[in-house]
């Protein structure tokens, strides 16, 4: 999906008006932003599960868990991460 405007712009400034010229045209927007939410869910579903997963993991004994390209290590160090 490609992205626009919609998904680089951050702005506090109010609701925006969004106007198409054919039923087509906004159906293909609205079809293509649902797709892109439903994607966005099911990726934060699995992100949350990777992080339960972890942390059943350092519930049985694990000292380290890695979860995407971050490693969480138990125990003592002068290192602190946040």
């Amino acid at each position: 999906m490609e992205l626009d405007e919609d998904d680089m712009t951050l702005s506090t400034a109010g609701p925006k008006t969004k106007r198409f010229t054919s039923v087509p045209e906004i159906l293909a927007k609205l079809e293509g932003r649902a797709a892109l939410w439903e994607r966005t869910a099911r990726d934060n579903k699995e992100r949350a599960e990777d992080f339960e997963r972890a942390a059943q993991r350092i519930r049985e004994g694990a000292t380290s868990v890695t979860i995407g390209r971050t490693t969480y290590v138990l125990g003592d160090g002068d290192e602190s991460g946040a």
